[in-house]
């Protein structure tokens, strides 16, 4: 009884016997069309330049047939030593895939026998152990051992062969002369006294692509003349484009047959409607009818400019940017836009896209541009629209004749928005103590994009009414420095107060109003003086430092309240 994991290796192995073989064939078989193929080429072509009388013909048959029993010959003898056991199989296996690491060899050197009957210095359950680790590790490379046998050379050898027979195949049909001189060789025997045949010559043909032709301005393209029965050396393209003078470009030969060819000349950009045939001098002058490329224009953007007029808060001076189309300007310019087509145009419109900007768990989310008709005066168009946010805008025409222009170009549209104004408190910077007679500096810059309309400083005795101070000169300033000198003893402050201030910023939009900005609330804390004196000096007694630090948190704890 035959163990299911040694069956399994040897089918295996049998499959992998079985490939190679079927790829030798193939790859044996190819050489041999190969080689036939170029035999029957070569004697067909010898016959053909030596045009051997009828025996010399014979001689050829002869040489033939002894050649393909040589090769016939060859493949029956090679085919014939294609013979490989399990044990060299195996071993070209693991030479193939080291990650097998000898399992499958090793395995083979065990036998049935030896599974049942055992074998000296081996156990029956090292063998079942052995046969079953090498089936696991060849099921787990399953892909890779079948295929280890490659097959890259051999079917990279059939279709050489089917190349070679394709072209010799394809050389007997396209050549009359050939053909014959094959067939006089496949049975010479056929072959009857010279017969004199008068060759009627047929006549020269020409074609010649497009013809007549209707394409637009500036666009490429190829003229093809196709010759039958005959093969010029050069042929030359004659072209018009003033009903006056003719200019000659020599085409180039793209191919050639027995008696055809074919040629052809690229135009990269024509600019001008243009009369065009082809001419050759073979059997006397050959030319073509005359043909025509009339030429069209569809509408076409030659120029945008825009005129930007700034939104007064900015105090931007309105400009006019020519030949552009980009745009990055501030929220609520107001932009005309003049367009200059490449002809008069009957109809234009402006397309938006979407914001990129655009967020879709906005609240408020600013219009979509619509979009606009431009209002045409002859090849020029105007229209004028707000920015309000980024988006994309393209431009497509039409003209009288109903012409569309074609694959418009994106256009961007940058949106700056008018940022809040900014401050910096340069002194004090933070809550500080104070000295009933101390005088206080405040030290403060703001700035805005655009220009400050407000600039205050706001403080007061905590529970006291409040003293502005307007450090702003004039409005729309974009960069404003201010300072303040408090003095205490006006305020009438004793131990224990607080004198709170903070700044109001607001800048100058005149889209959506000013943007306001409040600081934080600081605080002057009221010490005593000789506290102050005392904490200068390293402190005091124990009983005085405690209250000291008491009234330090309690004065802490009311700070943050108050904040």
């Amino acid at each position: 009884m035959s163990s299911p994991t040694f069956d399994s290796l040897r089918e295996t192995l049998k499959n992998l016997r079985r490939r190679r073989s079927n790829l030798f064939i193939l790859k044996q078989l190819s050489y041999f069309v190969i080689a036939f193929s170029l035999l029957i080429l070569s004697l067909s072509a010898l016959s053909l330049f030596l045009e051997p009388s009828k025996s010399g013909t014979t001689f050829l048959f002869a040489l033939s047939l002894i050649s393909i029993g040589l090769l016939l010959w060859r493949l029956i003898h090679v085919l014939g030593r294609q013979t490989t056991d399990d044990r060299r199989l195996a071993h070209y296996v693991e030479e193939n895939i080291p990650d097998l690491e000898q399992r499958l060899l090793t395995s083979l050197e065990f036998t049935e026998e030896d599974l049942v009957n055992g074998k000296d210095g081996v156990s029956q359950q090292f063998i079942q152990q052995l046969w079953q680790d090498a089936q696991e590790h060849v099921q787990i490379q399953q892909q890779q051992v079948e295929t280890v046998a490659p097959s890259r050379t051999s079917y990279l050898s059939m279709a050489s062969a089917a190349g070679v027979a394709t072209i010799v195949l394809a050389l007997f049909l396209s050549s009359d002369v050939l053909f014959n001189a094959a067939s006089r060789l496949a049975w010479p025997f056929a072959i009857s006294e010279p017969v004199l045949v008068v060759e009627v010559i047929p006549d020269i043909e020409i074609s010649v692509e497009p013809g007549d032709l209707e394409m637009q301005r500036g666009d490429s393209v190829t003229i093809i003349a196709r010759v039958i029965n005959a093969i010029p050396g050069t042929i030359n393209l004659r072209l018009q484009d003033d009903n006056v003078n003719w200019r000659d470009a020599t085409m180039n030969r793209d191919g050639s047959g027995s008696d055809s060819a074919t040629y052809s000349y690229f135009i990269p950009s024509l600019q001008e409607d243009t009369t065009y045939y082809v001419t050759f001098d073979e059997r006397g002058e050959q030319s073509s009818p005359q043909y025509q490329i009339d030429l069209f224009d569809l509408p076409q953007i030659e120029q945008i400019d825009l005129a930007m007029d700034y939104p007064d808060y900015t105090e931007i001076e309105d400009v006019i940017e020519e030949d552009s189309g980009d745009m990055v300007v501030p929220e609520g310019t107001e932009v005309e836009l003049v367009v200059t087509f490449n002809k008069n145009i009957a109809t234009a419109l402006v397309e938006f896209d979407e914001s990129y900007s655009a967020d879709e768990d906005e609240i408020n989310p600013l219009p979509a541009y619509e979009n606009i008709n431009l209002v045409m005066d002859g090849n020029i168009g105007r229209a004028t629209f707000t920015v309000n946010q980024d988006g994309v805008y393209r431009i497509s025409a039409t003209d009288f004749s109903d012409l569309q222009s074609k694959n418009p170009l994106d256009y961007f549209i940058r949106a700056i928005e008018d940022t809040p104004p900014e401050l910096a408190l340069k002194r004090p910077g933070q809550d500080q103590e104070v000295m009933p007679l101390e005088e206080v500096v405040l030290e403060i810059d703001a700035n805005d994009d655009y220009g400050l309309s407000k600039f205050t400083l706001n403080y007061s005795v905590v529970g006291a009414d409040e003293v502005e101070v307007d450090f702003l000169p004039e409005q729309n300033l974009r960069e404003v420095s201010g300072d303040e000198l408090i003095y205490l003893e006006d305020l009438d402050v004793e131990p224990g107060d607080f004198v709170s201030y903070f700044l109001t910023l607001a800048d100058n939009n005149g889209l959506r109003g000013p943007s306001e900005v409040i600081s934080d609330i600081y605080f002057l804390q009221v010490i005593p003086t000789d506290q102050e004196f005392r904490r200068s000096g390293g402190g005091g007694g124990g009983q005085g430092a405690g209250g000291g630090q008491g009234d330090g948190a309690d004065s802490s704890a009311l700070v943050q309240i108050q904040k």
